[in-house]
C-alpha cells in the first residue's frame, strides 16, 4: 500500500475542508489534495499522523545512551563539586560557570555524550591547575587548600 493510500484510509470519514487545511498548511500553501502530494510528501505526512513505533533494538540503543550520558554527567558533577566549581546542592554558581567559563557555554543537560568527555577533560584541567597553584603561597587555591588541611583539636 503506498503512502497516498495510507492517507486517504486514515482521513476516510473526515471532513474535506479539514484535509484540505491539513495538507495544505503542511505543503507551504501550495497542494490542498492527497492526491497532489508528491510519494515524499505523502511519507513525510504519514509520518506526522501515523508515526512508527521505535523498534526494541532502537529502545534499547536510546536507554544505553541515556544511561552513558547519565554517568557522565555524574562524573563531570564529582569533579565540579571537588574544585569548588559546585556547591554541593546548589547549581546557581555551577550553571554560571557552566555558561561562562566552560568550553561549550551551555547547560548541562544539552551536551552530547562526547560534549560531556570534553568537558570531563576540562574539569580535570582545572583541577591539576588549581592543585598546581596551591603550591605557590598567598594565591586563591594556597588559602584554599590551607582551609581545607586545618585540624582542629
Amino acid at each position: 500500500m503506498t503512502a497516498k493510500e495510507e492517507l486517504t484510509k486514515f482521513f476516510e470519514g473526515k471532513n474535506p475542508a479539514d484535509i484540505a487545511i491539513k495538507v495544505n498548511g503542511f505543503t507551504g500553501f501550495k497542494k490542498t489534495r492527497i492526491e497532489e502530494l508528491t510519494e515524499i510528501e505523502a511519507e513525510k505526512l504519514l509520518r506526522i499522523y501515523l508515526p512508527k513505533a521505535p523498534t526494541i533494538e532502537e529502545e534499547n540503543t536510546a536507554l544505553r545512551d541515556k544511561l552513558i550520558q547519565n554517568a557522565w554527567i555524574s562524573k563531570v558533577l564529582k569533579i565540579a563539586e571537588s574544585t569548588g566549581i559546585k556547591d554541593v546542592g546548589c547549581f546557581h554558581k555551577f550553571n554560571n560557570w557552566m555558561l561562562l567559563n566552560s568550553k561549550f557555554k551551555k547547560h548541562l543537560n544539552s551536551h552530547s555524550t562526547e560534549e560531556l568527555q570534553e568537558l570531563h577533560q576540562q574539569l580535570h584541567a582545572v583541577k591539576t591547575n588549581n592543585a598546581r597553584s596551591a603550591e605557590k603561597p598567598l594565591t586563591e587555591a594556597w588559602w584554599k587548600k590551607g582551609k581545607e588541611n586545618i585540624k582542629l583539636n
